[in-house]
Protein backbone atom coordinates (compact mmCIF):
# COMPACT_ATOMS: atom_id res chain seq x y z
CA UNK A 1 0.00 0.00 0.00
CA UNK A 2 2.83 2.42 0.83
CA UNK A 3 4.39 1.85 -2.57
CA UNK A 4 1.02 2.43 -4.28
CA UNK A 5 0.61 5.78 -2.50
CA UNK A 6 4.11 6.90 -3.48
CA UNK A 7 3.58 5.97 -7.12
CA UNK A 8 0.21 7.70 -7.25
CA UNK A 9 1.73 10.85 -5.77
CA UNK A 10 4.44 10.74 -8.40
CA UNK A 11 1.90 10.30 -11.14
CA UNK A 12 -0.32 13.12 -9.89
CA UNK A 13 2.30 15.68 -8.83
CA UNK A 14 5.54 15.11 -10.70
CA UNK A 15 3.67 14.58 -13.94
CA UNK A 16 0.67 16.82 -13.30
CA UNK A 17 1.19 18.39 -16.75
CA UNK A 18 2.41 16.60 -19.85
CA UNK A 19 6.20 16.84 -19.88
CA UNK A 20 9.43 15.03 -20.64
CA UNK A 21 12.22 14.10 -18.23
CA UNK A 22 15.63 12.89 -19.46
CA UNK A 23 18.51 11.23 -17.68
CA UNK A 24 21.81 9.79 -18.86
CA UNK A 25 23.21 6.67 -17.16
CA UNK A 26 26.42 5.28 -18.61
CA UNK A 27 26.11 5.17 -22.38
CA UNK A 28 22.32 5.22 -22.29
CA UNK A 29 19.78 8.02 -22.27
CA UNK A 30 16.43 7.47 -20.58
CA UNK A 31 13.53 9.68 -21.64
CA UNK A 32 10.21 9.51 -19.80
CA UNK A 33 7.36 11.33 -21.51
CA UNK A 34 4.09 12.10 -19.77
CA UNK A 35 0.91 12.42 -21.80
CA UNK A 36 -2.86 12.26 -21.43
CA UNK A 37 -2.72 14.64 -18.45
CA UNK A 38 -0.26 12.46 -16.58
CA UNK A 39 -2.25 9.26 -17.05
CA UNK A 40 0.20 7.67 -19.49
CA UNK A 41 3.99 7.50 -19.27
CA UNK A 42 6.30 6.30 -21.98
CA UNK A 43 9.94 5.38 -21.44
CA UNK A 44 12.32 5.40 -24.39
CA UNK A 45 15.89 4.17 -23.93
CA UNK A 46 18.52 5.36 -26.39
CA UNK A 47 22.11 4.37 -27.09
CA UNK A 48 23.98 6.75 -29.40
CA UNK A 49 20.66 8.34 -30.35
CA UNK A 50 19.24 5.00 -31.44
CA UNK A 51 16.15 3.72 -29.62
CA UNK A 52 16.82 0.32 -28.03
CA UNK A 53 13.77 -0.14 -25.79
CA UNK A 54 10.33 1.36 -25.21
CA UNK A 55 7.87 0.83 -22.38
CA UNK A 56 4.48 2.43 -21.70
CA UNK A 57 2.29 2.26 -18.60
CA UNK A 58 0.21 4.36 -16.26
CA UNK A 59 3.30 5.11 -14.17
CA UNK A 60 6.96 4.56 -15.02
CA UNK A 61 9.80 5.28 -12.62
CA UNK A 62 13.56 4.93 -13.15
CA UNK A 63 15.51 3.69 -10.11
CA UNK A 64 19.30 3.50 -9.98
CA UNK A 65 21.29 1.40 -7.55
CA UNK A 66 22.58 4.45 -5.65
CA UNK A 67 19.07 5.26 -4.44
CA UNK A 68 18.77 1.67 -3.19
CA UNK A 69 22.13 1.73 -1.42
CA UNK A 70 23.41 -1.03 -3.71
CA UNK A 71 26.35 -1.36 -6.12
CA UNK A 72 25.84 -0.27 -9.73
CA UNK A 73 26.19 -3.92 -10.75
CA UNK A 74 23.16 -5.63 -9.23
CA UNK A 75 23.62 -9.03 -10.83
CA UNK A 76 27.33 -9.85 -10.46
CA UNK A 77 28.21 -9.74 -14.17
CA UNK A 78 30.34 -6.56 -13.90
CA UNK A 79 27.80 -4.59 -15.96
CA UNK A 80 25.87 -1.61 -14.61
CA UNK A 81 22.16 -2.17 -14.05
CA UNK A 82 19.13 0.01 -13.42
CA UNK A 83 15.57 -0.80 -12.41
CA UNK A 84 12.45 0.51 -14.09
CA UNK A 85 9.33 0.25 -11.94
CA UNK A 86 5.85 0.38 -13.44
CA UNK A 87 2.31 0.51 -12.13
CA UNK A 88 -0.74 -0.20 -14.27
CA UNK A 89 -3.15 1.97 -12.29
CA UNK A 90 -5.31 -0.92 -11.10
CA UNK A 91 -6.83 -0.98 -7.63
CA UNK A 92 -4.81 -3.99 -6.47
CA UNK A 93 -2.32 -4.51 -9.29
CA UNK A 94 -0.18 -4.49 -11.24
CA UNK A 95 3.41 -3.66 -10.40
CA UNK A 96 6.52 -4.74 -12.27
CA UNK A 97 10.25 -4.15 -11.79
CA UNK A 98 12.37 -4.44 -14.93
CA UNK A 99 16.07 -5.02 -14.31
CA UNK A 100 17.99 -3.52 -17.23
CA UNK A 101 21.59 -4.42 -18.05
CA UNK A 102 23.46 -1.46 -19.55
CA UNK A 103 26.39 -3.19 -21.21
CA UNK A 104 27.59 -2.91 -24.78
CA UNK A 105 24.32 -4.61 -25.68
CA UNK A 106 21.15 -3.45 -23.94
CA UNK A 107 19.32 -6.29 -22.19
CA UNK A 108 16.23 -6.74 -20.04
CA UNK A 109 17.91 -9.01 -17.50
CA UNK A 110 14.66 -9.98 -15.78
CA UNK A 111 11.15 -8.82 -14.94
CA UNK A 112 9.81 -9.18 -11.41
CA UNK A 113 6.10 -8.81 -10.70
CA UNK A 114 4.85 -7.37 -7.40
CA UNK A 115 8.35 -6.69 -6.11
CA UNK A 116 8.99 -4.85 -2.87
CA UNK A 117 12.12 -3.89 -0.96
CA UNK A 118 15.49 -4.34 -2.65
CA UNK A 119 18.66 -5.19 -0.76
CA UNK A 120 21.59 -7.56 -0.36
CA UNK A 121 20.43 -9.56 2.64
CA UNK A 122 23.31 -12.03 2.70
CA UNK A 123 25.98 -9.47 1.72
CA UNK A 124 27.25 -11.55 -1.20
CA UNK A 125 27.26 -8.71 -3.72
CA UNK A 126 24.14 -9.94 -5.52
CA UNK A 127 20.95 -7.93 -5.28
CA UNK A 128 17.83 -9.55 -3.89
CA UNK A 129 14.24 -8.39 -3.60
CA UNK A 130 11.05 -9.36 -1.80
CA UNK A 131 8.38 -10.52 -4.24
CA UNK A 132 4.75 -11.05 -3.24
CA UNK A 133 3.08 -14.25 -4.41
CA UNK A 134 -0.52 -13.43 -5.32
CA UNK A 135 -1.56 -17.04 -5.95
CA UNK A 136 -3.91 -16.96 -2.96
CA UNK A 137 -5.24 -13.46 -3.57
CA UNK A 138 -9.05 -13.68 -3.60
CA UNK A 139 -8.92 -17.43 -2.83
CA UNK A 140 -11.76 -17.96 -0.32
CA UNK A 141 -11.23 -14.40 0.98
CA UNK A 142 -11.53 -10.82 -0.28
CA UNK A 143 -8.33 -9.06 -1.35
CA UNK A 144 -8.13 -7.11 1.91
CA UNK A 145 -8.04 -10.33 3.96
CA UNK A 146 -6.02 -12.54 1.62
CA UNK A 147 -2.52 -13.60 2.67
CA UNK A 148 0.29 -11.98 0.67
CA UNK A 149 3.30 -14.21 1.37
CA UNK A 150 6.69 -13.15 0.04
CA UNK A 151 9.60 -14.94 -1.57
CA UNK A 152 13.13 -13.53 -1.59
CA UNK A 153 14.42 -13.49 -5.17
CA UNK A 154 18.17 -13.19 -5.74
CA UNK A 155 20.15 -12.49 -8.89
CA UNK A 156 21.70 -15.47 -10.66
CA UNK A 157 23.32 -15.99 -14.05
CA UNK A 158 19.94 -16.81 -15.63
CA UNK A 159 17.87 -14.14 -13.90
CA UNK A 160 16.36 -13.77 -10.46
CA UNK A 161 15.57 -17.03 -8.68
CA UNK A 162 14.04 -17.90 -5.30
CA UNK A 163 16.63 -17.73 -2.53
CA UNK A 164 15.43 -20.45 -0.20
CA UNK A 165 17.93 -19.76 2.58
CA UNK A 166 16.89 -16.09 2.63
CA UNK A 167 13.16 -16.87 2.50
CA UNK A 168 13.18 -19.53 5.22
CA UNK A 169 12.72 -18.37 8.81
CA UNK A 170 13.35 -20.09 12.16
CA UNK A 171 10.55 -22.08 13.74
CA UNK A 172 8.25 -19.91 15.85
CA UNK A 173 8.58 -20.31 19.59
CA UNK A 174 6.07 -22.16 21.75
CA UNK A 175 4.76 -18.86 23.09
CA UNK A 176 4.27 -17.55 19.56
CA UNK A 177 2.30 -20.65 18.63
CA UNK A 178 0.15 -20.34 21.74
CA UNK A 179 -0.59 -16.75 20.75
CA UNK A 180 -1.56 -17.96 17.26
CA UNK A 181 -3.99 -20.52 18.67
CA UNK A 182 -5.48 -17.89 20.96
CA UNK A 183 -5.96 -15.43 18.08
CA UNK A 184 -7.63 -18.10 15.94
CA UNK A 185 -10.03 -19.13 18.69
CA UNK A 186 -10.86 -15.54 19.61
CA UNK A 187 -11.78 -14.69 16.01
CA UNK A 188 -14.96 -16.51 16.87
CA UNK A 189 -16.59 -17.97 13.75
CA UNK A 190 -16.34 -21.39 12.11
CA UNK A 191 -18.35 -23.28 9.52
CA UNK A 192 -18.03 -26.78 8.11
CA UNK A 193 -15.65 -26.37 5.18
CA UNK A 194 -17.07 -29.25 3.17
CA UNK A 195 -20.46 -27.53 2.86
CA UNK A 196 -19.06 -24.05 2.26
CA UNK A 197 -20.28 -22.74 -1.13
CA UNK A 198 -17.55 -22.39 -3.75
CA UNK A 199 -17.86 -18.60 -3.84
CA UNK A 200 -18.22 -18.13 -0.07
CA UNK A 201 -15.50 -16.58 2.08
CA UNK A 202 -13.91 -18.42 4.97
CA UNK A 203 -15.45 -17.46 8.33
CA UNK A 204 -13.35 -15.38 10.72
CA UNK A 205 -11.54 -18.07 12.73
CA UNK A 206 -10.83 -20.18 9.66
CA UNK A 207 -9.55 -17.08 7.86
CA UNK A 208 -7.18 -16.33 10.75
CA UNK A 209 -5.91 -19.91 10.69
CA UNK A 210 -5.54 -19.76 6.91
CA UNK A 211 -3.37 -16.63 6.97
CA UNK A 212 -1.12 -17.98 9.71
CA UNK A 213 -0.77 -21.36 8.00
CA UNK A 214 0.21 -19.73 4.71
CA UNK A 215 2.83 -17.60 6.46
CA UNK A 216 4.34 -20.72 8.04
CA UNK A 217 4.35 -22.55 4.71
CA UNK A 218 6.15 -19.71 2.94
CA UNK A 219 8.87 -19.57 5.59
CA UNK A 220 9.67 -23.28 5.50
CA UNK A 221 7.64 -24.15 8.59
CA UNK A 222 4.80 -26.18 7.07
CA UNK A 223 5.25 -28.93 9.67
CA UNK A 224 4.54 -26.42 12.44
CA UNK A 225 1.69 -25.11 10.33
CA UNK A 226 0.09 -28.54 10.17
CA UNK A 227 0.45 -28.85 13.94
CA UNK A 228 -1.31 -25.50 14.24
CA UNK A 229 -4.18 -26.79 12.09
CA UNK A 230 -4.52 -29.92 14.22
CA UNK A 231 -4.52 -27.87 17.43
CA UNK A 232 -6.73 -24.95 16.43
CA UNK A 233 -9.31 -26.67 14.21
CA UNK A 234 -12.38 -27.53 16.36
CA UNK A 235 -13.19 -31.28 16.35
CA UNK A 236 -16.85 -30.59 15.62
CA UNK A 237 -16.04 -28.67 12.42
CA UNK A 238 -15.94 -30.86 9.31
CA UNK A 239 -13.80 -30.50 6.20
CA UNK A 240 -10.29 -30.06 7.60
CA UNK A 241 -8.66 -32.57 5.23
CA UNK A 242 -10.53 -31.19 2.23
CA UNK A 243 -9.36 -27.67 3.08
CA UNK A 244 -5.74 -28.82 3.16
CA UNK A 245 -6.13 -30.63 -0.16
CA UNK A 246 -7.74 -27.58 -1.77
CA UNK A 247 -5.03 -25.30 -0.41
CA UNK A 248 -2.30 -27.60 -1.73
CA UNK A 249 -3.93 -27.79 -5.15
CA UNK A 250 -4.02 -24.01 -5.34
CA UNK A 251 -0.45 -23.55 -4.11
CA UNK A 252 0.78 -25.92 -6.80
CA UNK A 253 -0.38 -23.33 -9.33
CA UNK A 254 2.18 -20.86 -7.99
CA UNK A 255 5.25 -20.20 -10.10
CA UNK A 256 7.15 -20.44 -6.80
CA UNK A 257 5.82 -23.90 -5.94
CA UNK A 258 9.17 -25.68 -6.51
CA UNK A 259 10.80 -23.38 -3.94
CA UNK A 260 7.88 -23.69 -1.51
CA UNK A 261 8.02 -27.47 -1.76
CA UNK A 262 11.81 -27.57 -1.35
CA UNK A 263 11.63 -25.41 1.78
CA UNK A 264 9.19 -27.89 3.32
CA UNK A 265 10.66 -31.25 2.29
CA UNK A 266 10.00 -34.13 4.65
CA UNK A 267 6.96 -32.56 6.29
CA UNK A 268 3.38 -33.78 6.48
CA UNK A 269 2.55 -30.85 4.23
CA UNK A 270 4.84 -32.06 1.45
CA UNK A 271 3.54 -35.60 1.69
CA UNK A 272 -0.13 -34.66 1.22
CA UNK A 273 -1.56 -35.52 -2.20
Amino acid sequence: MRRLIVLLLLASSVFADDETISRVIGNYKFVITSSNYGMTHTLNVFRRDKAVWTLEDFMVKLVDSDSLGLPKDLTGDKVQDVIVQTYSGGAHCCFADYVLSLGTTFEVFDTLNHAGKWGDRDHDGLADVLVADLTLDYWKLPHSDSPMPVIVMEASAKGFAPAIDLTRKPEPSASEMLEAVRAIREAGAWRDYDVLPEDAFLPASHAELHRRLVELIYTGNAKIGMELVETAWPPIIHGKDQYILDLLATLRLSRYWPAISEMNQGTLFSDKR
